[in-house]
């Protein structure tokens, strides 16, 4: 008789008002996160993430000459310009960090323009060929992922996002908006990293935070702010304004995104990603994988600094959350990790100084209905 006391007293409208400031907050400070890692997102993080890129636009499922496009969470453009490169007509990239997009921008002037069609196409390369200048095809476009504008509604034959959905604070919403943007039987298409231990590559780092006892210390600093997020909205972490019970009003108060931890993936499997799609209102779904490729780095400092430098997460914790000597030591477990077993591309173990290490996804393809 109580709680439903307490809850009689809600006022709706200031509730709704708290929790739109709440989760415009949370944007902001994902969108800041990836801002500040943009540039050095595109040299150590990207050439690996694209190495999937073929595998999500495999023509077996998808055709993408000719098509119209739409890349959600496009980041620094793997997909964009991978997709300019095999004659989509027209791509618009869309994500809710100016920086990155910023970033694509300028790779899409630097192709040259004194190039035609008649000349073999425009080229990043040996075997990088462009049908037309990429300025022609692609587009890019600052919006929110969660709430993609409604003249989409119904425009894209295409509508794809590599590792970008996975990571929204609420997927299957993110998957709704990106079904809305589809044709009417257009095709929709994720990739999603697998399990932990299905991703060797990214299980390094919260191993290395374990054996330095640093990662309880990581959960209480996200814990703090996300308390202090709440109360940018107004509301009392302590409160039970919601009428939640006390292990959901905890759960809320530590729950991500944070400023430690702005962002946080799902782990894939076929039976998550066949039911959210399937829940997101797709037909004919498809989910392949997992498909393996190898993150090979010269050097354990270039893991260290792939990670530190260009991961929203740990850029923070490293460099807020640690002192200089206990960032020092998680290095230094760090190293001693990656020197245990790293691995061939063909998964033969190697005693390389380099290192060589397995991670795993799958992608999903889905229809949208005809209407």
């Amino acid at each position: 008789k109580r709680q439903h006391h307490l809850d009689s007293k809600i006022d709706p409208y200031q509730l709704v008002q708290s929790i739109m400031k709440r989760l415009s907050h949370e944007q902001q400070l994902a969108s800041q996160a990836w801002n500040e890692v943009a540039e050095e997102y595109q040299n150590r993080i990207e050439p690996f993430t694209s190495k999937f890129v073929p595998n999500l636009l495999d023509p077996t499922f998808l055709n993408v000459r000719s098509k119209t496009i739409l890349d959600v969470a496009s980041g620094t453009g793997a997909v964009a310009l991978y997709a300019a490169m095999k004659g989509a007509a027209h791509v618009t990239a869309t994500d809710f960090s100016e920086e990155m997009l910023d970033v694509l921008g300028r790779r899409v002037n630097a192709v040259p323009s004194n190039c035609d069609a008649s000349s073999g196409g425009f080229g990043l390369g040996a075997g990088c060929k462009y049908p037309s200048h990429p300025s022609r095809v692609v587009e890019t476009i600052l919006a929110d992922g969660l709430s993609l504008p409604s003249a989409w509604t119904d425009q894209y034959d295409i509508v794809s996002s590599n590792f970008g959905v996975i990571y929204f604070p609420k997927v299957g919403q993110g998957l709704s908006e990106m079904v809305k943007c589809a044709k009417p039987g257009g095709k929709v298409c994720i990739t999603g990293w697998g399990n932990s231990d299905e991703t060797q590559a990214f299980s390094i780092f919260p191993l290395a935070m374990k054996i330095c006892g640093f990662y309880s210390k990581w959960i209480e600093a996200q814990s703090g702010a996300r308390r202090e997020l709440l109360a940018l909205a107004g509301i009392d972490p302590d409160d039970n304004f919601l009428g939640l019970g006390h292990q959901r009003r905890k759960h809320r108060c530590g729950m991500t995104p944070n400023y430690f931890c702005p962002t946080k993936r799902i782990a894939s499997s076929e039976s998550l990603l066949r039911s959210l799609m399937i829940d997101a209102g797709l037909v004919d779904v498809q989910v392949i994988g997992p498909i393996t490729h190898c993150l090979e780095l010269d050097h354990a400092e270039d893991y260290w600094n792939r990670f530190v430098l260009a991961s929203p997460n740990l850029k923070r914790v490293v460099n807020q959350c640690l002192t200089k000597e206990e960032a020092l030591e998680l290095k230094d477990v760090v190293f001693r990790i990656l020197q245990d077993v790293v691995y061939d591309e063909d998964g033969s173990e190697t005693s390389s100084d380099g290192v060589v290490l397995r991670s795993s996804a799958y992608v999903a393809i889905g229809t949208k209905m005809q209407t």
